[in-house]
């Protein structure tokens, strides 16, 4: 009897011990993915994700962004490919989602609410004025 007892607290502090281990993996955050900017006109490098964050929507530039000073920089939403898009189409049915705050390190542009990331292709540094992309990167 007193084996049987023994056993039978050897399986339930077995048991317990089970379901109280979890993967560390089974509670980690997705990543989200990176992607690289690409040259088209001017200097551009770095990376950006795209963060949610308190019901918003973000595009976050990488703590290694850097772009070649230049005037009128701006943040765009393109329906266009970087493959597709050059400095006089950059704006054609682009969403302007701020001035560029700065021409390195890490930065976030809100994407407005009522916008549909899947109906875009493409992020854009682009100068306005002069109508010359820097670059950019797929969505």
């Amino acid at each position: 009897m007193r084996s049987l007892l023994l056993s039978t607290a050897l399986v339930f502090s077995s048991v317990a011990i089970i379901n109280t281990v979890a993967p560390a993996a089974a509670y980690a955050e997705p990543a989200a993915a990176e992607h690289t900017f690409i040259k088209k006109k001017k200097s551009i490098k770095g990376s950006y994700t795209i963060v949610e964050r308190d019901g918003a929507t973000y595009i976050k530039f990488s703590e290694d962004f850097k772009a070649k000073k230049g005037p009128d920089l701006k943040v765009f939403l393109s329906p266009k490919t970087i493959a597709d898009v050059n400095g006089k189409t950059a704006v054609n049915g682009s969403i302007n989602i701020g001035e560029l705050t700065s021409f390195k390190g890490g930065q976030e542009y809100m994407v407005p609410a009522d916008i549909n990331l899947a109906d875009y292709k493409s992020v854009l540094v682009h100068c306005e004025e002069y109508a010359v992309l820097w670059g950019g990167a797929d969505l």
